[in-house]
């Protein structure tokens, strides 16, 4: 069975996309065929990595609602990177929820879509939106894996305490192989004290969850989303190539099957 991790936070701008793009490119780096799901509809992980949205003929939404649909209509070969793909995600993902409102049980139409292609990828990494809503829970009831991102700020804790419960429910009632351990500090300057102290509270409150690399503030990291590259193409001696190349490593050692 391959893993699948869910990239996730209900706060927006903590670097969660950027993760789950850099991620997928490091695990690509170690050799790990894999798989990006874009599931926001903002598309940001879909423009990370320079694809054209208004050129796409087929999108997550696609999926959801076409139960008929070959998912390889939906796939995209990422350019450069042999053994990772995309599944784009569009606008009309942000509809999905109304638009299936007549489906008796839709918490799991993604989980049912990517058993189709599971044993085909290593890794199938999530970008999930920034809540706790229909998509979020979609993703985490396919996922094997959490992986939370952390901004280390003074709310930090409360949004992870949220996180968790929700992740609880769902592996209560409908996903047991969720395993909620991940969370991943990103953004990080060691200088700040609140930001050391962010970290210390989150190994104390989630022992044995917080992962050891840490992504620290680097400005090319945000340059490469720019210019619809992953950090490993625009800056490869940079800092953010090292953190996410370290996390990579590390998401084998923690995950890999």
């Amino acid at each position: 069975m391959n893993t699948c991790i869910a990239v996730t936070n209900q706060k927006g701008g903590v670097a969660k996309t950027t993760t789950a793009v850099n991620l997928a490119a490091g695990l690509q780096r170690l050799g790990k065929s894999v798989l990006l799901v874009d599931s926001d509809p903002q598309a940001n992980a879909t423009s990370h990595l320079g694809i054209d949205r208004k050129r796409l003929q087929k999108t997550l939404d696609n999926l959801y609602y076409e139960s008929q649909l070959d998912i390889s209509e939906v796939l995209i070969a990422r350019n450069g990177f042999i053994g990772m793909d995309v599944i784009p995600a569009g606008e009309p993902l942000a509809y999905a929820e109304q638009k299936l409102s007549g489906v008796p049980v839709k918490e799991t139409l993604l989980s049912e879509r990517l058993d189709e292609i599971s044993e085909d990828y290593d890794y199938i990494l999530i970008d999930c939106p920034p809540n706790l809503g229909f998509l979020t829970m979609n993703a985490l009831v396919a996922a094997t894996d959490m992986l939370v991102v952390i901004k280390p700020e003074y709310f930090a804790l409360e949004g992870l305490m949220r996180i968790s419960e929700k992740a609880n429910m769902i592996k209560q009632r409908i996903n047991p192989q969720l395993n909620l351990s991940g969370y991943l500090l990103a953004n990080y300057d060691g200088r700040k004290n609140q930001h050391k102290a962010i970290r210390n509270a989150v190994k104390e409150n989630f022992p044995g969850k917080i992962f050891q690399t840490i992504i620290r503030t680097n400005a090319r990291l945000s340059n490469a989303t720019s210019q619809g590259q992953t950090i490993f193409e625009y800056d490869p001696k940079s800092h953010g190539a090292t953190d996410y190349l370290n996390l990579s490593k590390e998401v084998e050692e923690r995950y890999g099957r």
